[in-house]
């Protein structure tokens, strides 16, 4: 975990990941971009967008995912950082 913060409370959890899982890890900036009406870019639009990025790389899955909240955003004051992984069991 990266920046934990004292006035906050986590969790751990455990899920098996299957071959050709994918895994995203991102900032608060994606989640919270906000368009010109102030409305967030959210969670639900963020898996909407992963789902349909599913057939898609990792890395364009990423680049389409940035491109989604750059052009969703009216400004961006806070950073987006995507880590798109693909599970391979071997």
């Amino acid at each position: 975990m990266l920046a934990a913060f004292d006035f906050a409370s986590y969790a751990n959890a455990v899920h098996k990941l299957e071959s050709g899982d994918r895994i995203l890890l991102y900032t608060d900036g994606i989640v919270e971009a906000a368009n010109a009406s102030g409305d967030f870019f959210g969670q639900d639009s963020l898996g909407d967008l992963l789902k349909s990025t599913a057939k898609l790389s990792s890395s364009s899955a990423a680049d389409s995912i940035m491109t989604s909240v750059r052009r969703w955003s009216a400004r961006q004051d806070d950073d987006l950082t995507v880590l798109v992984c693909d599970y391979v069991n071997r």
